[in-house]
């Protein structure tokens, strides 16, 4: 397999390639490596020798885009008694006080009559998401991965970095919103936003932290704060050391976030890997830009593997955190499911 990555930035016309022509992409553990390094990034939720940060180098080459025509689609299956499990184990550690928040994640199976084109759902992905990041990895290091996602880990923009806390979830009718966030929505993107801003005092000169606000992504709303902030002058780190203290965020882990992951790892029923994690394009074409890897799905030879989560607090309801499941998944399911 070559090691190549597509993406195409949020509300961008011009989509790129990135191919390592010659050796191995950079297998990193920690993402305080990430300082002085040049490449397109894909990260999984927990780095590990399995399933490390890798780095693909390469200089980025414009590419045109030409959706995939309609085909014959796959079937999807979705392991209904498996969730309800996990959710009675996390919503019980939740209700316990073991966590402030906890992410629980499932996968589910679409299978294919043959291996659907990478590039061509890249493309369609493209069309219909205009104003989210669209990234393709392909590496026999990661496997080949699809993402469509809405949330900026970190981006940089002239001398000021920027990332946001983007949690609750909600559908919208004709991209409006029809009904008010309701207190556990509201709770769980204050739970974000609280740590976001806790972090980054630890490391930045100045930090600027926005109203929250709802935002569209794909069929569904978020709510949304923006944080902007200079690097202090006087600190004993670098960006990597940022990176590598906001992943993973309570959007996508829990809260205390040590505790939350590794509860995750020995619990949840879904093996993540790059789901949850974060990619980007990181030194190409002078764009420092990270994003965590939601709305994704793993193309394999006879199926693809849809991924999707959701915050539990002690309110959490199974049947609403399914459908919110449901509703994520629908950013890839309309790429592969028949209609």
């Amino acid at each position: 397999m070559s090691h190549y990555a597509m993406f195409r930035l949020p509300y961008a016309t011009m989509a790129y390639r990135v191919e390592q022509k010659t050796g191995e992409p950079l297998r990193l553990l920690t993402a305080s490596d990430l300082d002085g390094v040049r490449g397109f990034v894909v990260a999984p939720f927990v780095a590990s020798p399995s399933t490390p940060i890798v780095v693909i180098e390469g200089e980025a080459e414009a590419v045109s885009l030409h959706a995939r025509p309609d085909g014959v689609h796959g079937v999807e299956h979705a392991d209904r008694n498996a969730y309800a499990h996990d959710f009675a184990v996390f919503h019980g550690a939740v209700s316990q006080g073991r966590f402030g928040k906890i992410v629980l994640s499932r996968s589910a199976e679409v299978a294919m009559p043959g291996r659907p084109s990478p590039e061509g759902l890249f493309a369609e992905a493209c069309r219909r998401y205009p104003r989210m990041m669209i990234t393709l990895v392909s590496s026999d290091v990661c496997g080949t991965w699809l993402m469509a996602t809405p949330e900026t880990l970190l981006r940089r923009e002239g001398s000021l970095w920027r990332t946001m806390a983007l949690a609750g979830t909600m559908r919208h009718v004709d991209g409006e919103q029809t009904e008010p966030w309701s207190e556990k929505n509201i709770s769980e993107q204050k739970l974000v936003a609280d740590y976001v801003a806790q972090t980054l005092t630890r490391f930045a000169g100045r930090v600027e932290v926005g109203e929250p606000y709802t935002v569209r992504a794909g069929n569904l709303l978020h709510l949304r704060s923006d944080f902007s902030f200079s690097m202090a002058d006087n600190g004993d780190y670098g960006i990597g050391d940022i990176v590598e203290a906001l992943h993973p965020t309570p959007a996508v882990c829990g809260l205390p976030k040590d505790e939350a992951r590794t509860f995750i790892l020995a619990n949840e029923s879904d093996d993540r890997r790059y789901y949850s994690g974060y990619a980007g394009p990181w030194g190409i074409k002078d764009v420092y830009a990270l994003y965590v890897s939601l709305r994704c799905m793993e193309i394999r030879e006879d199926c693809c593997l849809m991924h999707a989560g959701g915050g539990l607090l002690p309110d959490s309801i199974e049947e609403k955190e399914w459908e919110e499941t449901v509703a994520k998944m629908e950013a890839m399911r309309a790429l592969v499911v028949r209609r």
